[in-house]
């Protein structure tokens, strides 16, 4: 594949051509003009060449990976853009034909993606110990399309999930360990060893490479080059296939694994020392480095050391790189000699490296009394993260505090900070007080607040008030504060409005003295309440908005709640006062009742805004915990200030939550719906009153609003219906009849629905089926029939039918099923029962006239479900008590049930709806 590597970088990275190390500083001159954002990064790259260790190198990428227009990521890769050319060009031949493949030390992944667009068959891992790479790198994976993993973690510590069939150490082992005084290239193997730790840092390849692995070695444009040596070290480790590409400065070395490897440290250096030449020892070596260290010359030992193996000078190196404070060579020379003090040194190396809790098991069984030992096993404890353990120690040492003991108690408080954000206040007491009985010396204001906190929240009166009182002596405004909730018996901020005047007197010096200290919201809250309580009104109005000010979260609102009411005292404007509630409730929500009594007097003082504001905040916390009987007032409230329809909106909401709502509920929906008649929902508020009424047993007043609204409007037909059904209800059957006359004139002359004007006349046939004036009828509707099938050349639905078809028509023919009926009025039950039986059909009616929600009723109803084939409830029915209960029982029981369609339309619509669920019945019958 031939990859441009230059566009590649140019494109993705911004590198446009290489930088020199030597002009890395004129180079971020030209990038960051300003000389006080240059120096931090100067700073970095000035530690990361004279300073060895990871952290050098850590502070120096971290600071080219910093967000912002001076990002330095290109410059990193300029640096290196000789040897990612050299890379890219020679890296893909030498990987396996498959498997897995690691790049370590990817910085922000511009070699290990630039050699995965060329080789797409391998799977790519990426190892970076920085976050900030990481993320950068998975980023410019995603763009490019490219499935790369990457692991957050240093190579000393890596443990990968499986080994990897070929490892890339390209321009990475040397970092870290980089020294102004290296020579360009090394002679000496074991010089080129020990100054970048080859030996110890090699043996990770035992974990992270398979059997037959290869690895690529590149030094980099690094100092102290050596590949003879590096190949040696190889060869002696058991790798196989040694090999070098490349020539000068750009060499890369390649070897794959043997089935077994041997150890590094000891036969990388004995392969140096029998391919180079090298004088004998003299046998008083170890001698000489004693009485150099003796003589505290570190340098001089370690130069009579060179070469000389064995436990005693394992021993003399270590002690003399602790002389030299270098404990990472110390830790590892130490580590080969045995003996007691060589161990007690290597346990102290590693305290100072940060890997105490490697060493607390030879710690804790050689601290004895000795307070050097102590103090070594305090820090090995607060290393391992066992702060109470080190706390521990500290008090066996007593006199003058140990330096380490102010950082281990910071710590303690900062995991007790996060344990009381978590809530779990006797978690903190208890360790609090722990630290108290080790010594009361070891309370630091931070634990001081803590237990404080934790006392109160737990109500411990007594210990809350010594915590507070050590506060107090410490100048600590909480410690005022503190003592005053504690006398006054209370925890937080909101309980200040339900203390008593004297109690509140008892504490003023302490309120007093922690407001003249501090802008404290709660001080300020209490004593404000103090002094609306004394009256003196205008310094509790001064005092409470300051707390206002001062204050977060729920606080506030309870100093905005007792502003309003010293406003009120001061006969402050409406408007203000109002205003005072209402940052109230933004903190502190008030409850529906209350915001309801706040927008009457808004509405009352002509504040039209305000009063919208706490209707808006009344729908936000909740209409369905509003006071049933002050829904009148809040509609009524609605109605004047945003109209007839907001108000019945809100009104009908409130119903829908409301079982079993009474006609006068219903009544004020009715009246508010008039104004849009016509709508949806208006046409439900009307059924739901006239329903109400009806089961209240007012049919009559059912009957006027229904007059009522047909001489409205006439020609709707829904009303048409409602009305007839009204009439029938009443056995007023003459008046019925009239009506369906218009209902059938309307459905057949203005609607003209010939299916409809014949489900009509069916209705009028079972009122009356002699009337000869419903034969004329029938004719016009059997010629309008004929002369339509005559034009659409379809089949004639009417032709040859008589009255008696016309009334048995789409009716289902039964055997023997059995039917419970929900719902309906009488008059309906006793001119359709004996048609129903007639079709085979067994029925129990229960009509909403003769049906109360008695439990005795229920209790019959249910009883006859379990041999039910079906129950049919008349919608007008639906919300009724019965209508429910018996519903889900059917349900439960695995009965099908059946709502008829809209309003019941007198016998009409009973045939439909029982011509829709006979399947269903007979299906319930056969099975």
């Amino acid at each position: 594949m031939d990859f441009d590597l230059k566009r590649f970088l140019r494109e993705r990275y911004q590198v446009s051509g290489l930088v020199a190390p030597g002009r890395f500083e004129s180079e971020l001159a030209k990038r960051i003009g300003t000389p006080k954002k240059r120096k931090p990064v100067l700073a970095a790259w000035q530690a990361y060449l004279g300073e060895p260790g990871r952290e050098a190198v850590r502070r120096f990428y971290e600071r080219t990976l910093e967000p912002g227009p001076h990002r330095l990521e290109a410059l990193v890769y300029a640096l290196h853009y000789p040897f990612l050319q050299f890379y890219a060009r020679v890296v893909p031949g030498l990987l396996p034909a498959g498997g897995r493949v690691l790049e370590v030390g990817a910085y922000t992944g511009a070699l290990v993606h630039a050699l995965a667009l060329q080789r797409p068959e391998l799977e790519w891992h990426a190892l970076e110990p920085l976050p900030a790479a990481v993320r950068r790198g998975e980023q410019v994976g995603r763009e490019l399309g490219l499935e790369v993993r990457w692991h957050a973690d240093w190579w000393e510590t890596f443990e990968p999930d499986a080994p990897y069939d070929a490892v890339l150490l390209l321009s990475v082992l040397p970092e870290g360990h980089l020294r102004t005084d290296l020579p360009p290239e090394f002679e000496d193997d074991a010089a080129f060893y020990r100054s970048f730790e080859l030996c110890e840092r090699l043996e990770r390849l035992g974990r992270v490479l398979a059997p037959g692995g290869r690895v690529l070695y590149g030094h980099g444009p690094f100092l102290g080059k050596h590949p003879a040596a590096f190949e040696r070290l190889l060869e002696a480790m058991g790798f196989e296939e040694v090999e070098r590409h490349g020539s000068g400065d750009y060499v890369l070395i390649g070897a794959r694994r043997g089935a077994t490897l041997r150890d590094a440290r000891s036969l990388g250096a004995r392969a140096a020392v029998a391919d180079a030449p090298a004088e004998e020892p003299p046998a008083d070596r170890a001698e000489q480095a004693r009485a150099a260290l003796a003589a505290g010359d570190a340098r001089a030992a370690l130069a009579r050391l060179e070469g000389v193996e064995g436990d005693e000078a394992a021993e003399l190196r270590g002690r003399a790189w602790a002389a030299l404070g270098r404990w990472r060579e110390a830790e590892a020379a130490l580590a080969q000699a045995a003996g007691e003090e060589a161990r007690d040194l290597r346990a102290r190396a590693l305290v100072e490296l940060g890997r105490g809790a490697e060493a607390l098991e030879w710690l804790e069984r050689r601290a004895g009394r000795d307070p050097e030992r102590l103090r070594l096993l305090a820090r090995a404890y607060a290393q391992a993260g066992r702060e109470a353990d080190a706390l521990r120690v500290y008090a066996r040492l007593g006199g003058e505090r140990p330096p380490g003991l102010e950082a281990v108690l910071e710590r303690f408080s900062e995991k007790l900070f996060r344990e009381l954000r978590a809530g779990r206040l006797a978690e903190v007491s208890r360790r609090v007080e722990f630290a108290e009985d080790l010594s009361p010396d070891f309370l630091t204001r931070e634990l001081l607040y803590l237990g404080l906190h934790a006392a109160l929240g737990q109500r411990l009166w007594a210990r809350a008030e010594r915590y507070a009182r050590r506060l107090y002596d410490l100048g600590e405004v909480s410690g005022a504060v503190g003592l005053a909730l504690a006398h006054l018996r209370i925890r937080d901020v909101d309980e200040v409005e339900s203390i008593e005047r004297a109690d509140l007197e008892a504490v003023e010096p302490y309120l007093t003295d922690a407001v003249a200290r501090s802008e404290e919201p709660l001080a300020l809250l209490a004593l404000g309440r103090l002094r609306y309580e004394q009256g003196r009104y205008e310094e509790a109005r001064r005092l409470l908005e300051q707390a206002a000010r001062a204050a977060r979260g729920a606080p506030v609102g309870a100093a905005y709640r007792l502003l309003a009411e010293v406003l009120e005292r001061l006969e402050a404007p409406l408007p203000q006062v109002l205003g005072a509630h209402k940052r109230a409730h933004a903190f502190h929500p008030y409850p529906p009742g209350r915001l309801l009594e706040l927008a009457e007097r808004a509405a009352a003082a002509g504040e039209e805004v305000l009063a919208r504001e706490f209707l808006g905040a009344l729908r936000e916390t909740g209409l369905a915990e509003l006071p049933r009987a002050r829904t009148g007032d809040l509609v009524r409230l609605i109605e004047a200030l945003e109209g007839a329809w907001e108000a019945f909106r809100v009104l009908w909401d409130a119903l829908a939550r409301t079982p079993g709502a009474g006609p006068e509920a219903l009544e004020q929906a009715y009246r508010l719906s008039r104004p849009f008649a016509a709508e949806e929902e208006a046409e439900r508020a009307l059924a739901a009153y006239v329903g109400a009424l009806n089961q209240h047993g007012r049919a009559q007043e059912a009957l006027a609003v229904l007059e009522a609204e047909v001489e409205r409007r006439p020609h709707v037909l829904g009303l048409l219906f409602d009305l007839a059904e009204q009439y029938e209800r009443l056995a007023r059957f003459t008046e019925a009849q009239a009506v369906w006359k218009r209902a059938l004139e309307a459905a057949y002359y203005q609607e003209k629905d010939l299916e409809l004007a014949r489900e009509v006349l069916r209705n009028l046939l079972f009122l009356n089926p002699h009337d000869p004036e419903l034969e004329l009828y029938l004719g016009e509707l059997k010629a309008t029939s004929a002369k339509l099938a005559e034009l659409e050349g379809t089949p004639d639905a009417l032709a040859g039918q008589t009255p008696k078809g016309v009334m048995t028509a789409d009716l289902p023919r039964f055997s023997g099923e059995y039917l419970i009926v929900l719902g309906g009025h009488t008059q309906l039950r006793s001119r359709l029962k004996p048609r129903l039986e007639e079709l085979g059909l067994k029925v129990d009616w229960f009509d909403s006239d003769s049906t109360t929600a008695a439990r005795e009723s229920l209790r019959r109803i249910q009883s006859r479900l379990g041999r039910a084939h079906g129950v049919m409830i008349v919608s007008s029915y639906v919300g009724h008590d019965l209508s429910e209960p018996v519903r889900a029982e059917a349900l439960a029981r695995g009965v099908p049930v059946y709502i008829t369609p809209g309003r019941a339309r007198g016998v009409t619509g009973l045939v439909r709806a029982l011509a829709d669920f006979a399947p269903e019945i007979i299906k319930k019958a056969i099975g």
